[in-house]
């Protein structure tokens, strides 16, 4: 009866160790081919690597943004696209560390992935205050609410999600004449 358990606890433990099987897709210590959607045009916006030890999960840095609202009405969306070696996203969550020096004006939280003709083939959101100073992991599964990010079906253009090649991590504020950012690290993908 003994190795008869200890199989089974082999056989569990790999089946584990291979739901848990993550890519790195960026590893957020350059710039290169990472650009600002969102507020590009927008004053006081900029696009650098965070070297803050409670924005840096991996490395030495995190990929950061941040962006002056302007004195007008409305909500106001800073993004960061992060160009990634195509992936299929079948059976795979997308994670990722995130945070913000100005939690309380950066309320929102979006999360998008593009295949390689620009369709969003992936979509979660969140007004609820998600992002904290100090960097937290989000692990968001296709087609679910995960990590308090809502799914957006209605956003989604393509149901093909074997070759995402790139991410969109968005912020908003409802606040005028206010600075806000946003920092990601370690982006990966895990099998589940």
């Amino acid at each position: 009866m003994r190795p008869f358990a200890a199989i089974a606890l082999l056989a569990a433990t790999l089946c584990c160790a291979h739901a848990q099987e993550a890519t790195l897709l960026h590893s957020c210590e350059f710039l290169d081919g990472v650009s600002i959607g969102y507020s590009r045009q927008a004053e006081g916006t900029k696009l650098f690597v965070s070297f803050a030890a409670d924005h840096v999960t991996e490395g030495a840095g995190a990929i950061g943004a941040v962006s002056l609202a302007p004195d007008a009405p409305g909500n106001t969306y800073l993004s960061i696209y992060l160009p990634i070696e195509p992936i299929d996203f079948t059976d795979r969550a997308l994670v990722f560390d995130a945070a913000s020096s100005t939690p309380d004006r950066s309320r929102a939280l979006y999360v998008r992935a593009y295949d390689e003709r620009g369709n969003i083939v992936m979509s979660w959101q969140s007004w609820d205050g998600r992002l904290a100073t100090e960097a937290q992991q989000f692990t968001l599964v296709p087609g679910e609410d995960s990590s308090g990010l809502k799914w957006e079906p209605q956003r989604i253009e393509s149901e093909d999600r074997s070759a995402v090649v790139r991410l969109e991590f968005i912020t908003g504020t409802g606040e005028d004449n206010v600075y806000f950012n946003l920092t990601v690290d370690n982006v990966r993908a895990r099998t589940y």
